[in-house]
């Protein structure tokens, strides 16, 4: 048969077989038909004799497959196609009749030889358009199928399917490069917490090749023993209880030694259901190392902190000292009532002068600290010390009706304590003290340092009482005589001719009534 004679009962086969359907509603009669089968793809299957139903399949599997499909001669010329190789080569109903197969996919020949009883032929190819009608590349797959005089050609556009593909590769890829890359350990566990994969990280950080880690239990490779173990399996039930865990805890290395960990576990999804973990180990021991570092100095800004607000209070009353904190620079202040008390240690310079100096400020430390013990306990105030004496104020800072009461408790136990501090150290130790009631004028001077003070009248008065008083003696005024009364015990001293203050009466204090 010639060529144009084959093409021609090819072509008439096919439209009589449609024809014959069209008035009988019966399928073509291709001796063969197209039918899905388990990869996907239609195949020829069927004998001379089908059912009706077998051949309008046969008809709407034609007309109305996706994929496209063209009927060949014995010489790759089209014969018939479908609607859907019409929409992928672009053309109408009958121009693709008659040309050759090699013109529309020129990147794809046809296997030689195929006989009606070789099985089909497969290939991909990517598809640039037919010659003369150049189109954007499209991955094509291509079936080829034995008939008795010709073959038949089933496309599929996989172009679609082939972007999906690339695009999971290339996530995959980065996915890999980045656990590959990653400065932080990443491992996959399963969900009974046997690794999967380790990456470079993980081997730097716990010493393990991954040769080593994958196909051990997490929990025994990086959590042995002790403490971290019982943490760990906390951790692994928590993490299989809700999906995921974070927490700060602390793992083993290959070598025993431990190491600080930030642990993210975030689940691993395939098809709805969980399947593991992956689980990233971010190293803060040297964070660790220097939040440690960073409390530790903040302990000592504490300490020194506290040390230089308890220097503070050794010159400045605490009241005081808490507003100077606050900003304040200008404290002046006038209290109408308080008592004032100076104490002098009699004949200390004697003693200075024989004595080295470290020992003299030793003695004046114990001294003036036991003074201080004191004030705390009577509840008033120390001004400050000057030398061998000590300055201290009552109902100031802290207002108390009975401050004089306070002040004359104060200067009993100190007389009591000096005594008995002489007696430790086997030196004489004896104290002259004057006390006055009145108004004063507080406040603190500033400059390169602060310096706390009283002035007035009340303050002149009770530094005279000191000094005209006796030794052991403790010089009342009148003032603070007629607050004490009948709650004390005194001794009248008559009238004193007080240096720039002229006669006054007053009074040695003896003790409680």
């Amino acid at each position: 048969m010639v060529p144009g004679e084959e093409a021609g009962g090819l072509r008439r086969w096919v439209r009589g077989a449609r024809q014959r359907q069209t008035r009988s509603s019966l399928g073509l009669s291709w001796g063969r038909i197209f039918v899905p089968t388990s990869a996907g793809w239609p195949t020829l299957i069927g004998t001379p004799s089908m059912s009706d139903l077998l051949r309008r399949a046969q008809t709407a599997l034609f007309e109305h497959s996706p994929d496209g499909v063209l009927v060949l001669d014995s010489h790759h010329r089209i014969v018939e196609a479908n609607g859907a190789a019409q929409r992928l080569f672009g053309e109408q109903d009958g121009a693709l009749q008659g040309r050759p197969i090699a013109e529309l996919l020129p990147e794809w020949t046809p296997p030689e030889p195929l006989s009606p009883e070789d099985p089909p032929r497969d290939a991909e190819l990517v598809w640039h358009g037919s010659v003369g009608s150049p189109r954007q590349a499209r991955v094509l797959s291509v079936r080829c199928l034995p008939l008795p005089e010709g073959r038949v050609v089933l496309l599929r556009d996989l172009t679609a399917h082939a972007e999906v593909e690339a695009s999971l590769r290339q996530q995959k890829e980065y996915y890999e490069s980045l656990v590959l890359h990653s400065p932080v350990a990443i491992v996959t566990i399963n969900l009974r917490f046997t690794v999967v994969s380790w990456n470079p990280a993980a081997e730097r950080l716990f010493g393990y090749t991954a040769r080593e880690a994958i196909g051990r239990n997490i929990l025994r490779l990086v959590a042995s023993e002790g403490p971290i173990r019982e943490e760990a399996e906390l951790t692994a039930r928590e993490a299989l209880q809700r999906g995921r865990v974070r927490s700060v805890t602390r793992r083993l290395r290959k070598d025993g030694t431990p190491v600080d960990v930030e642990l993210l576990a975030l689940p691993v999804m395939v098809e709805g259901q969980q399947v593991g973990f992956i689980a990233i180990y971010h190293d803060i021991t040297e964070l660790h190392r220097l939040h440690e570092q960073e409390l530790a100095h903040l302990r000592t800004i504490q300490r020194e902190r506290e040390r230089a607000d308890q220097l503070l209070l050794n010159v400045l009353p605490k009241p005081v000292a808490d507003r100077l904190k606050q900003g304040q620079r200008i404290i002046v202040e006038n209290s109408p009532d308080v008592t004032v008390l100076f104490a002098d240690l009699v004949d200390f310079t004697r003693f200075a002068a024989q004595h080295t100096p470290p020992d003299v400020l030793q003695v004046l430390n114990m001294v003036f600290s036991v003074f201080d013990q004191l004030t705390d306990e009577f509840g008033v105030e120390k001004v400050k010390t000057i030398g061998d004496a000590y300055m201290a104020v009552g109902g100031l800072t802290q207002p108390r009706s009975d401050h004089a009461e306070a002040m004359a408790g104060l200067a009993l136990a100190m007389r009591a304590e000096l005594l008995k501090l002489g007696e430790q150290l086997q030196i004489p130790l004896h104290l002259r003290i004057g006390i006055h009631s009145g108004p004063v004028i507080a406040g603190v001077i500033s400059g390169k340092k602060f310096a706390y003070d009283l002035w007035g009248d009340t303050v002149n008065t009770a530094s005279r009482m000191e000094s005209h008083g006796v030794v052991d003696g403790i010089h009342l005024s009148e003032a603070v005589h007629e607050r004490l009364q009948g709650r004390y015990l005194f001794q009248d001293q008559g009238v004193v001719n007080v240096k720039g203050k002229g006669p006054m009466r007053t009074w040695l204090l003896l003790g409680a009534a």
